[in-house]
């Protein structure tokens, strides 16, 4: 049994993966690009700091895979359709009572891409960021 679990490390790395002797490919080679692409809804703080709103805030929807593709379609629907979307989410976070929003002043709609592997190591901040809308949160 122990020579049967063995075997696969014994293998060619690049040979197509098998059941029931399987070489892990999803572990044991190399990512060419650890980087993903994420459009995401931010909040600009007074301070310039931002962060990603919560699905429910930037969508009104708390289901994340819905949010980000409302997000998405938002997007890609066009110039008008975006600066409605951002609108809608400026007025979400200005009737937002929790107080966690209160010194958000600007929403972005931008495309980031993070690093995978840098994104644990050394914080999320994204290797690049595009911002694809943004609209003034009234107060």
């Amino acid at each position: 049994m122990t020579l049967l679990v063995a075997y696969p490390a014994f293998q060619d790395s690049k040979r197509e993966d098998s059941f029931p002797l399987s070489t892990f490919p999803m572990f044991s080679r190399g990512k060419p690009d650890p980087g993903v692409v994420v459009t995401q809804v931010l909040g600009v703080f007074r301070d310039g700091t931002r962060k990603p709103l919560p699905p429910a805030l930037a969508t009104g929807n708390t289901e994340v895979i819905q949010a980000l593709r409302m997000i998405r379609d938002a997007v890609q629907g066009g110039r008008k359709r975006s600066a409605a979307f951002c609108g809608d989410v400026a007025r979400r976070v200005q009737q937002d009572e929790s107080g966690t929003w209160d010194d958000v002043m600007v929403i972005e709609v931008a495309r980031s891409h993070f690093d995978a592997v840098a994104y644990f190591e050394t914080g999320p901040t994204p290797a690049t960021r595009r911002t694809l809308e943004r609209c003034l949160v009234k107060r």
